[in-house]
């Protein structure tokens, strides 16, 4: 050994000894630093540990973790100071929350499976919900038992992730075929037995979109119709088919309904009646060809029948009904779109606006789906009676029974 090298080797000893008394002295920022320079990292790196312990600040605990993670050159050490910092982190993560948390606490199961902390790092991975993961950890563990629970578990959980997207999938071609009934019912007996976001959210979104009825508008043959669908019609501030935001009116006050090829007006027996000609009108009244009538004796209502094309087409047993200067069509009944028919049904405490395809008839075409022989339309839907052909009807849009309130 060389003079030089002796020298060294004296100056390291040296600085070993300080060091160890620095740590003594209790001074462990300078006893790291001597140790350092004595290249005895580890000893630096317990050092640093030491001074981990002592701080009183999470962030700074793991600061000191870290570093003697990186300075200290036993594996065991650096695993053990590895470990710690993902202790700290762990609980800091915990702690604190927030949208970044499943991020950072995969990034912790990595550092505690790095550290050999096999047993923390499943934990981590089954929280995260990282079934691959956690079942190759417990496989390193060599934990037979909870190994097998998480096998049926993940089983289990396979099974179910698979309904979920079995129901996911059911509910989408339900609503691209315009089964919009069948869609609701099929999320609402999923949602019945757990939570789906998802499901949840396309169920919504299926309602929202609903041409409810009775009322809704239709465009064809590009022109936009008001429509009153229904059997009969009602007119009123209330509960009624058409709304009129006039006090003078009752909430149910005149009813329109068909009896053979002839239509019928009758006052339901309101406070203020329906004048004919200056004249309250009494019982069900002939509507011919056209009638001039003033609800609650200020409102005026003109019901006739139609006579030019296309609304002679699309309501040949109907009226056109113009209340409070709107004009809105009521087919009594179907409305008539080629060889299709479009009606409004009540389900329970719902409406819907149904098309309906007559036995024989070509079936029309959604998006690239041909639909059933009756399906309920949302807004937005495009009728096409062949694919790539001109849309025959397109649903512009649609509210809820009763809307559509005229001042």
């Amino acid at each position: 050994m060389g003079l030089f090298d002796r020298f060294l080797r004296w100056g390291e000893g040296r600085r070993a000894k300080e060091a160890r008394a620095r740590e003594l002295a209790g001074d462990l920022a300078s006893a790291a630093t001597l140790y350092v320079e004595a290249e005895l990292p580890d000893d630096a790196a317990r050092v640093l540990l030491l001074r981990a312990d002592a701080e009183g600040s999470a962030e700074q605990r793991i600061a000191f973790c870290d570093v003697a993670a990186r300075t200290a050159k036993s594996e065991e050490l650096q695993k053990r100071a590895l470990g710690r910092k993902a202790h700290l982190t762990l609980d800091v993560i915990r702690t604190r929350g927030g949208s970044s948390l499943k991020s950072e606490l995969a990034r912790v199961a990595r550092e505690l499976e790095s550290a050999g902390q096999l047993e923390r790092a499943a934990e981590v991975y089954a929280e995260l919900g990282d079934a691959e993961s956690e079942i190759r950890v417990l496989t390193e563990m060599g934990a037979i038992e909870k190994l097998e629970e998480r096998l049926k578990a993940s089983h289990a959980e396979s099974r179910k992730v698979r309904e979920v997207t079995d129901v996911r999938r059911r509910v989408a071609d339900l609503d691209r075929t315009a089964e919009r009934r069948a869609a609701l019912e099929v999320a609402r007996a999923a949602l019945a037995e757990r939570d789906d976001d998802v499901v949840a959210d396309a169920a919504r979104a299926i309602r929202a979109r609903l041409a409810t009825g009775p009322q809704v508008d239709l465009e064809i043959g590009g022109k936009l119709h008001h429509v009153a669908l229904g059997e009969e019609v009602t007119i009123g501030r209330g509960e009624a088919t058409i709304l009129v935001g006039a006090r003078a009116v009752s909430r149910t006050h005149l009813r329109i309904r068909r009896e053979g090829s002839e239509v019928f007006v009758e006052d339901l027996d309101t406070r203020n009646g329906t004048m004919l000609a200056g004249a309250r009108i009494e019982g069900a009244i002939p509507v011919g060809q056209g009638i001039r009538l003033e609800l609650g004796g200020e409102v005026p209502c003109v019901i006739e029948r139609p006579t030019s094309s296309p609304e002679g087409e699309l309501a040949p047993e109907g009226v056109i009904v113009t209340v409070a200067g709107t004009r809105l069509l009521a087919p009594l009944g179907a409305l008539v779109v080629g060889a299709l028919r479009v009606d409004h049904v009540a389900h329970g405490e719902s409406g819907f606006v149904v098309l309906r395809t007559p036995s024989g008839a070509p079936r029309p075409i959604l998006g690239e789906f041909e639909l059933a022989a009756e399906v309920e339309l949302c807004q937005g839907d495009e009728i096409r009676a062949r694919r790539g052909g001109p849309v025959v009807l397109r649903v512009a849009g649609g509210g809820r029974e009763g809307s559509g309130s005229f001042a």
